[in-house]
């Protein structure tokens, strides 16, 4: 009977705590007294691109932010400002970390699309005419107390790496074949035994575009985990007669595993991507990577398993 009265005193205490809220209009405010970021802060700000191989097929970029001022603050979001590529948007709006003095936080973002020129424009990886910029949003504080949003400008964003000029030159190769022909991996990769060793076969579709430009597959590489299997050929990659396929739109490229430690294989990153160098009308291309399904990713991983004989 007790534990009666002590569940109705809770039910009766929170209803009542609810109508209170009610009448007044819904939660009160936050009573942060922390004002919005000083202007100055953004000279004690620095930037850098910075992109991992996981994040290469999704296009995806991160804004380093390091923090030489005394303000502790939290890193709300941000969006690049840079030549050749249409606007940024973040991929990980929850992502609010707080960004200390001496310290160095990410923003997570989607790189935008690739503006390219109308002609094709060669294997180079392009200089943008003007460092790109960033607006990096901010708050005073961290945890529940923060003061309001404040929108702060990095003029000069460092990209050491040359992840920007790289992303846009393989985005605009990417657009350039395209147009001419559709790249695609098979589905499944067979397995047979040339001279005694085991071999994958897999497949690049070269189905060209009705009234687009003139593609020809000049080269594919040979990757992380995939090498060319037929000792006549340059070992890391396929050329000339072994290409010859693509004139009936098929091109079966003999495979054996590049390696065989499996903790490599088994956090390969960019190994399943075909890096393939083609020209467009006469004119050669940054290399594109092709990527294979899953389901061919699985038949080759499980061919790299038996062929290295791992253990079940």
């Amino acid at each position: 009977m007790a534990r009666g009265r002590t569940a109705g005193v809770v039910v009766l205490t929170m209803l009542v705590g609810a109508a209170a809220v009610a009448c007044s209009g819904g939660p009160p405010e936050p009573t942060s007294t922390l004002g919005p970021v000083p202007g100055a802060v953004a000279d004690h700000l620095t930037v850098q691109v910075d992109q991992g191989r996981t994040q290469y097929a999704a296009r995806e970029i991160v804004l380093a932010v390091t923090n030489d001022s005394d303000e502790t603050m939290t890193l709300l979001s941000g969006a690049l400002d840079a030549d050749g590529f249409g606007p940024s948007r973040p991929t990980k709006e929850n992502h609010t970390p707080a960004l200390r003095p001496g310290t160095t936080r990410d923003v997570y973002l989607q790189l935008g699309e690739a503006e390219c020129a109308g002609a094709p424009a060669g294997p180079a990886e392009p200089r943008p005419d003007a460092a790109p910029s960033a607006t990096i949003r901010l708050a005073l504080g961290e945890h529940d107390d923060l003061g309001p949003a404040t929108d702060v400008v990095v003029e000069q964003v460092e990209d050491p790496g040359g992840h920007l000029g790289r992303n846009h030159a393989v985005d605009c190769a990417g657009a350039a074949v395209a147009a001419g022909a559709k790249l695609t991996v098979e589905p499944d990769i067979p397995v047979e035994t040339r001279d005694g060793e085991l071999t994958a076969l897999v497949t690049l579709r070269v189905e060209a575009v009705d009234g687009g430009p003139e593609v020809t597959i000049d080269r594919i590489a040979g990757t992380t985990i995939m090498n060319n299997a037929d000792p006549g050929g340059d070992g890391s990659g396929w050329t000339g007669r072994a290409l010859d396929g693509q004139r009936a739109g098929a091109i079966t490229l003999p495979v054996v595993p590049a390696r065989c430690d499996a903790h490599a294989v088994g956090e390969d990153k960019r190994g399943t991507f075909l890096p393939v160098s083609a020209s467009v009308d006469g004119e050669a291309q940054h290399v594109i990577y092709v990527p294979m399904p899953d389901s061919a990713r699985a038949d080759l991983f499980a061919f790299i398993a038996d062929s290295c004989d791992w253990p079940e």
